[in-house]
């Protein structure tokens, strides 16, 4: 989560105490404090309704359990207010940009959904992600038998190299495959295509796993360059 500035949830952006602590390089527990004399102060703050959201939650690091705060972009400036400097001032700038941007993403995820379109290339999307993984899964077995005692993430790690050609970013919320546009989704097929043949064919010549990774990303390469893709 600490990677992601906002998320979404339930059709709405949201950051943590957390994520701003970390990255305004404050203690979460000032941060907390401050917070809290804010709600305080502010004796309509309501977690529902039109006021500023925040919600308490509990998390866990290293199994120790510890209170952390969900909060909108309307409560976070009223927080991130309170923190001076320069490098503070840059990273309200952008988070702001990340709210916005995700506010972006809702309005296109919503109209994605009413494009039928859209909704048609989605359906052929989800056909080729099931034949890339079933190919991933052989090819987790033959990097298995070949040595590897981490194969499995090689889901991850194949996945991650057709986004990085794509320049995407694969966020948790929300999901990078509803917010595509109809030509990024036509690109997304293609690529996953181009993975799912490179691991048949180099697979079919007996390569080495590792190598086999390395080619993979060479063609998806390849196949962004053909498209004269900016990564």
């Amino acid at each position: 989560m600490t990677k992601q500035l906002v998320y979404t949830k339930l059709n709405n952006n949201y950051t943590t105490t957390r994520i701003i602590a970390k990255k305004f390089d404050k203690k979460h527990a000032y941060v907390v404090r401050t917070l809290e004399k804010i709600i305080e102060d502010f004796n309509n703050l309501r977690v529902t309704g039109d006021h500023p959201y925040f919600m308490k939650k509990i998390g866990e690091y290293r199994g120790v359990e510890f209170e952390y705060y969900e909060l909108d972009r309307e409560l976070f400036s009223l927080l991130v207010m309170r923190f001076k400097g320069k490098e503070a001032f840059e990273w309200q700038v952008k988070f702001n940009q990340a709210f916005y941007q995700m506010e972006e993403t809702l309005i296109k995820m919503k109209n994605n959904q009413q494009n039928e379109m859209w909704l048609g290339q989605r359906e052929q999307s989800k056909l080729m992600r099931r034949e890339e993984t079933d190919v991933i899964k052989q090819f987790v077995e033959y990097a298995t038998k070949q040595g590897s005692t981490k194969a499995q993430f090689y889901y991850k790690h194949i996945t991650s190299a057709v986004y990085k050609c794509l320049g995407l970013i694969q966020y948790k919320q929300p999901k990078l495959r509803e917010t595509l546009d109809i030509m990024e989704t036509h690109q997304l097929i293609l690529a996953e295509m181009t993975a799912k043949k490179s691991l048949n064919k180099y697979m079919d010549d007996g390569e080495h796993y590792r190598a086999i990774f390395v080619l993979i990303k060479r063609d998806l390469e390849a196949f962004a360059n053909s498209f004269l893709l900016e990564r």
